[in-house]
């Protein structure tokens, strides 16, 4: 009875590695219509922001509050200081923002603070260093000569390439590539998912 368990339990086990092993990685950030740097109040005692109030609306429908640290963010292709959290921004209303607030995408609005910067990907991206992120699909790591999908192909880039973003038009930079070559990519994919890290 004990060898027929173990053994059961074994099979399980043998079904169960392959499939674990072969379990899907987190999905690429959202990118929506701009960042939200969220950063501790100047002279803060703490140097982690306060917990955000989130709204199902605009001050309306409160959802409750959560600390940007454990927030979905965008920390993973977006570099900034030590105690500062960019969150994807997906619309705006007045004093208001509506951000992605976890992994599921669900959103939530918050009352923009003064502490913070809100800033659109167009004026974001522009003169930054970048690179592009790995396991994407092959079109995405394709140099081409403008910003039309047909445009011919330069180049096929790599993650280890370095590259600065000299224009932005639409879903697609216009880049520098190791300070040789120029041409055009996707910054972010069909879904609107980022496909670069920002340095």
């Amino acid at each position: 009875m004990m060898l027929r368990r173990s053994l059961t339990i074994l099979a399980v086990l043998v079904f169960l590695c392959p499939m674990l092993a072969a379990a899907r990685p987190a999905p690429r950030p959202e990118t929506g219509i701009g960042l939200l740097v969220v950063r501790p109040a100047a002279g803060a005692a703490v140097p982690v922001p306060a917990p955000l109030v989130i709204y199902r609306e605009p001050g309306i429908g409160r959802l409750g509050e959560r600390s940007p640290a454990k927030m979905h963010s965008l920390t993973t292709v977006v570099r900034t200081a030590s105690g500062e959290y960019p969150l994807t921004v997906t619309a705006t209303r007045l004093d208001w923002l509506k951000i992605v607030y976890d992994d599921a995408g669900r959103e939530g609005w918050i009352e923009e603070q003064r502490p913070w910067t809100f800033v659109r990907w167009d004026d974001y991206l522009r003169g930054k260093a970048a690179h592009l992120l790995r396991g994407l699909r092959k079109p995405y790591y394709q140099l081409r000569g403008g910003p039309e999908e047909g445009a011919p192909e330069r180049a096929t880039l790599t993650p280890e390439r370095q590259l600065r973003i000299i224009e932005v038009a639409g879903d697609r930079v216009r880049v520098l590539v190791d300070l040789t070559t120029m041409g055009w990519l996707r910054w972010r994919d069909e879904d609107g998912r980022i496909l670069l890290a920002i340095d």
